[in-house]
């Protein structure tokens, strides 16, 4: 029997087919009202993403235009978390086709946690072409997974100037987490070490953009429209390839550093540290076993020794002795000291090199031949506050301001540093180790070739440049680097005339410490150095190798600093690589064809 339907029932279906009515009609206006530009954007986002072009870094040049640092493409991959279907499925296929670990994937998308899920995330960089073919061959499996080809940082020359313009790497948590780097995202590359990270914001461009079409496994379809990229600025240095590459390889297998500049202006032209690293390694992703390698090796090969490398300067601080005695009066040209090979102070006997001694001494061969006899009387004569006093005139100490992070200060102590230090008071004791550039003496290499500069420019030295010039991409000059003057002595004529020729002398007298390495085109001034190095328990750990130079003497052209590491004697290790530098620079230019008429005769 049919039911018959009551007009109380009927009222009732009718309310509620109204009441479900009113409650969709108020959902739908406001989705598509009070949130329809946010439903519109979620859905724009489901069919097309906005992905990040990255931006080419500047090129580095040397100063006769050769690259140094360009960029090259590389294959990139990586995830968008939203497309992920299966995230095991996805994130263990990813482990088994290519050489990354299960739990760096998942340390990459966490870092990456508080970024939109539509944001692609870099899980590799620089993966080979096996591993392209792989991913893509697999791709059904994989959503979400992308490979992208982006600008990689490359250094034609690997290990060379390796130290000068240093590395790019990809950016990490602490350093996200930095206000400095709040325009930075995970997976971007940065700068963070030499030059590459001093001129971070000019080098790095502006980053472009396009619109994608994607379908559901987040696929690229077709691109809607882009913003190009605008490429860093290019950066022109004072560095002379050439230079550099003789530099490098007369330090090749040593451990040590050398700095070539120019005493008129500070131009840098050369800067080796050895042992180096490749900065290639960096800038294709290091792996984890590679910079443990890196850190943990005993050479540390991350270490500038020419910034950075703090050492007992020896026989070449006699230089600093020697200006301070003869511009205070305290001795003059003709004043000599007896030299038996040893100098008698307290209750020990400070021994001079030379074992017979050098007899009877005056300023000029006590430089030439570096008598230590001769600047023991010295040192004591003019006290530690006035030797401290031409050091800190001359700028040794402090960083010199060179265009490289991570400068480091050198000392040369005075009676006020002691004090304040160890609450003690200066001995004259130490005063004669200080005087042949032993005791508590630490410079750097870039100090000491400011010393050697101090006497070819007569007092005047010059902030080390490394940068010449900074380039935008459209070829106009946005910064150029001029000559900044580091200090600026009024010392007499006579007296840096006088250290001048004895310094000459060293590189081209007989009886000079350098005169192996003198040069058959033009005088080279100089000062070997031989520093010995104390560990723990007074251990003597060997002697260190100096010489700083300038050439040439007339009218000198290029300044030089060398420092070989546990080298030993200044004249035979040391001495050489500026000889090396040097000749190259100098070496009489011959036209060529007046070479081939002389061949033909």
């Amino acid at each position: 029997m049919k039911e018959e339907i009551t007009p109380s029932k009927y009222k009732w279906c009718k309310w509620i087919l109204i009441m479900t009515m009113t409650v969709l009609l108020i959902r739908l206006w406001h989705l598509q009202v009070m949130q329809g530009n946010e439903m519109r954007k979620l859905s724009e986002q489901n069919r097309i993403r906005v992905k990040k072009v990255i931006a080419p870094r500047g090129v580095i040049y040397d100063r006769t235009g050769k690259v140094l640092a360009d960029t090259r493409p590389s294959f990139n991959m990586y995830i968008t978390p939203e497309d992920i279907k299966d995230f095991n499925q996805t994130i263990d296929g990813l482990a088994k086709l290519i050489s990354i670990n299960r739990e760096e994937i998942v340390d990459k998308l966490k870092t990456a946690s508080g970024l939109p899920p539509s944001f692609p995330v870099k899980i590799k960089s620089d993966i080979s072409m096996d591993e392209v073919a792989k991913v893509e061959a697999n791709r059904v499996y994989l959503p979400g997974v992308n490979i992208q080809i982006e600008p990689k940082r490359s250094y034609p020359y690997g290990t060379m100037m390796a130290h000068v313009l240093g590395y790019v790497s990809e950016i990490n948590n602490d350093e996200l987490k930095s206000k400095e780097y709040k325009n930075y995202s995970p997976g971007d590359y940065m700068g963070k070490y030499g030059l590459e990270k001093m001129y971070e914001t000019y080098l790095r461009g502006k980053d472009g953009e396009k619109r994608v079409e994607v379908d559901a496994m987040g696929r690229e379809i077709r691109t809607l429209d882009i913003i190009e990229p605008t490429p860093g600025n290019a950066l022109y240095l004072n560095i002379n390839m050439e230079v550099q590459a003789i530099a490098e390889k007369a330090l090749e297998g040593k451990k040590g550093g050398c700095i070539a500049l120019e005493p008129k202006t500070g131009a840098v032209i050369a800067l080796v540290s050895r042992p180096a690293f490749d900065p290639n390694k960096f800038a294709s992703g290091i792996t984890k076993e590679n910079w443990k390698a890196i850190i943990t090796d005993k050479s540390h090969p991350l270490q500038n020794r020419v910034t950075q490398g703090r050492y007992p300067p020896g026989s070449v601080f006699k230089i600093v002795l020697a200006l301070k005695a003869l511009e205070s009066k305290v001795i003059n040209e003709k004043t000599s000291f007896t030299c038996r090979g040893g100098f008698p102070f307290g209750k020990r006997v400070f021994k001079c090199w030379k074992k017979g001694g050098h007899g009877s001494v005056a300023i000029h061969r006590a430089i030439v031949e570096s008598c230590d006899v001769f600047f023991y009387n010295v040192g004591l004569k003019l006290g530690i506050d006035r030797i401290h006093e031409m050091a800190d005139m001359i700028g040794l100490g402090e960083p010199t301001g060179i265009d490289l992070p991570g400068e480091k200060h050198g000392l040369v102590p005075s009676s006020e540093w002691k004090k304040k230090t160890y609450g003690e008071p200066w001995y004259e004791g130490e005063t004669v180790s200080v005087a042949i550039g032993q005791g508590a003496v630490w410079l750097t290499p870039i100090q000491l070739v400011q010393l050697s500069t101090f006497v070819a420019n007569e007092g005047v030295t010059f902030r080390p440049q490394i940068v010449n010039r900074i380039v935008s991409p459209e070829g106009k000059t946005i910064k150029t680097f001029e000559p900044v003057i580091h200090s600026n002595a009024q010392l007499r004529k006579e007296v840096t005339k006088t250290v001048k020729e004895a310094m000459q002398g060293v590189v081209n007298e007989p009886s000079g410490t350098a005169y192996g390495s003198r040069i058959q085109y033009v005088h080279m001034g100089g000062k070997t150095g031989t520093a010995q190095s104390v560990g723990e328990k007074g251990k003597n750990l060997g002697d260190h190798a100096w010489f700083i130079a300038f050439a040439p003497v007339e009218e000198p052209a290029i300044s030089i600093s060398v420092l070989v590491e546990y080298g030993g004697h200044g004249s035979s290790f040391a001495a050489p690589v500026a000889k090396a530098i040097s000749e190259n620079l100098f070496k009489p230019k011959v036209d060529v064809k007046e070479a081939k008429i002389r061949e033909n005769r």
